[in-house]
């Protein structure tokens, strides 16, 4: 699925990522509940815990992340990545906004707090610019497994349509945090985290939203390989060897 759109991107510097930001907050998601339905009591309780949680993490204020991306910017001499970085964290609030439409629609009431934010924040939180974008990339690619499974556990046309609006963005996303990520030195040690960080996430993820992966069509093998697979690509975009067991 990233292949298909990397042959452009991957040529971008931070000022085309500005304007394809630019471009893109320009063409929002009109959701159309015309033809929604009220759904059966299981598939609510199937997908919207996985949603409010989601929901959660997408909706970031970012004043970390902007603050290392400032910091960044600043000493590598690229002004564009701060802009680039405000773009991106309004487009990750406006997917947010997509799914709490969907939960109002349904009087589905917002998560005062989500244990998978809280991890993702905290490992986020513990270094640099580096860290943060490790972390936001590993979460971008478990969310494309997530949003096709999603796609896949019922006939909402409204939520489909959610879902394919997330896919198409989250793929432009992986790339540019992988431009991010091949300005760094990435040796062995590094690929390697990588990889460990991608395989404890999936199962956290697993296991607090297995029925929803399975309902898509996901078993445990699937869901891993896929996930692993993504960050095989995204290793590539960095220009770090991504080994022979890094997806398989």
């Amino acid at each position: 699925m990233i292949g298909m759109t990397t042959s452009k991107m991957n040529r971008f510097g931070y000022k085309e990522w500005v304007a394809y930001f630019r471009a893109n907050d320009k063409k929002r998601l009109e959701i159309d509940f015309s033809e929604e339905k009220d759904l059966p009591a299981d598939k609510k309780s199937l997908i919207f815990p996985s949603i409010r949680a989601f929901r959660k993490g997408e909706g970031s204020e970012g004043r970390h992340l902007a603050e290392v991306a400032a910091s960044w910017a600043d000493r590598a001499g690229e002004p564009e990545y701060k802009e680039a970085m405000q773009w991106f964290v309004r487009e990750e609030n406006w997917h947010s906004a997509y799914l709490k439409k969907y939960m109002d629609f349904h009087h589905v009431k917002d998560a005062e707090h989500s244990f998978l934010d809280k991890i993702f924040r905290s490992l986020r939180q513990l270094a640099g610019l580096k860290c943060e974008v490790t972390v936001l990339v590993t979460a971008e690619m478990i969310a494309l497994t997530y949003y096709d499974a999603l796609s896949g556990c019922t006939d909402s046309l409204a939520l489909k349509s959610i879902c394919r609006r997330m896919l198409k963005d989250e793929i432009p996303h992986i790339i540019f945090q992988s431009y991010t990520i091949g300005h760094f030195n990435n040796g062995p040690a590094y690929r390697l985290a990588r990889i460990l960080l991608m395989e404890f996430t999936s199962l956290v993820v697993w296991c607090a939203y297995r029925q929803v992966f399975e309902a898509g069509g996901y078993g445990f093998g699937r869901f891993l390989n896929t996930n692993l697979w993504y960050l095989r690509q995204s290793m590539e975009m960095a220009g770090i060897d991504s080994g022979s067991n890094a997806a398989r």
